[in-house]
């Protein structure tokens, strides 16, 4: 399906995507045919300038030659010791000098969340100014824009006086998603309805979400219900040209900077060194 979901929280931040390659385009999205790297994992870890967290992207599969997932692990590597704010911008820079020099046409969105001085952060990086009524993306820019959305556009614009980030979050919850987005985001929503109240609130028939692992497996079941739902072989769907396939990915860190990866089954949690 090409979708990086995006969960944040107060155990943290959970990230989410598929292994499905996709382009945007400008008014449409194209799938990749293969099934060779039906596996591969467009979540990477990112720790350097006092920032833990994880770094995602879709929407364009190569960059100078190389894997996207390969780029952006090398420029992290060049740029170890930056504050996130000065990565994102450096990212962003470095981002619209290969748009320009290679003259590509794609839009490329990058998530990059965690655990900075102790607060949870979350950045984008993308050069797709504009959504189409079709749920696809229009004019991708050569210009790529560092943007703060969580504290800058969400935050800020919920806190009531005397109220701090912490306590906002221990009652509401922050659900961001992009890439191939028709039909995707319609159930990604509502989904996301259901555990926005069971996240706040005790629901009758589900247990509350308590932990940060309790929140990535309830990730994994919005993102496989999703996949399921499209697939050939067992969906209700009609767009299956939209490629749902692939392995599901889920990654998280908690709010002391720990990260984490989880398998299919509840249960199956690995701290990655």
């Amino acid at each position: 399906m090409g979708i990086l979901a995006l969960d944040v929280s107060r155990f943290g931040v959970v990230m989410s995507a598929d292994s499905q390659q996709v382009e945007l385009l400008d008014g449409r999205n194209r799938v990749a045919r293969t099934r060779s790297q039906m596996n591969r994992n467009p979540i990477i870890v990112r720790r350097g300038g006092g920032f833990r967290g994880l770094l995602g992207f879709v929407g364009r599969e190569r960059i100078a030659g190389r894997p996207t997932r390969d780029w952006l692990q090398m420029f992290s590597a060049r740029h170890p010791d930056e504050s996130l704010a000065a990565y994102c911008d450096a990212l962003a820079d470095e981002l619209t000098r290969q748009w320009r020099r290679q003259h590509l046409r794609s839009g490329l969105w990058i998530f990059v969340s965690g655990v900075e001085k102790s607060e949870v952060r979350f950045w984008f990086i993308c050069n797709l100014p504009d959504l189409n009524a079709d749920g696809t993306y229009a004019n991708p820019r050569t210009t790529f824009r560092a943007v703060n959305d969580l504290d800058t556009n969400y935050i800020a614009r919920d806190l009531v006086p005397g109220q701090t980030k912490a306590q906002l979050l221990r009652t509401r919850m922050y659900l961001f998603r992009n890439g191939v987005l028709r039909p995707s985001a319609m159930i990604f929503d509502a989904f996301n309805t259901i555990m926005q109240r069971i996240y706040a609130q005790q629901l009758p028939g589900f247990p509350p979400i308590q932990s940060l692992d309790d929140l990535a497996f309830f990730d994994r079941q919005r993102m496989e219900f999703a996949k399921r739902l499209h697939s050939p072989q067992h969906g209700i769907a009609k767009a299956t040209s939209l490629g749902i396939a692939g392995a599901v990915h889920v990654m998280a860190v908690t709010s002391s900077g720990e990260i984490r990866q989880y398998g299919k089954h509840r249960g199956q949690v690995k701290t990655i060194r």
